[in-house]
């Protein structure tokens, strides 16, 4: 009998089940990571943006990282 004969079902379920959790965690860590930087890349462009441009579309400088990071737009 080998090793993997010896290791009863719930054993592996129970580190499948582990491995996928972590796996799951680290996923969505990532997935938080990418918006920041979506986000903050956002806010570097909107920022180079001129003042009568940020108007045009319904902004002052001083509502950009608040408009960045609603989940509505001001102007949708």
């Amino acid at each position: 009998m080998n090793q993997s004969e010896r290791i009863s079902y719930t054993a592996a379920d129970a580190i499948g089940a582990a491995l996928a959790a972590a796996w799951t965690q680290v996923r969505d860590a990532f997935r938080a990571y990418v918006e920041v930087r979506s986000r903050e890349s956002a806010i570097r462009e909107l920022e180079r943006l001129s003042d009568h441009t940020l108007r045009d579309i319904g902004l002052h400088r001083g509502e950009i990282r608040d408009a960045v990071y609603r989940k509505a737009m001001p102007w949708s």
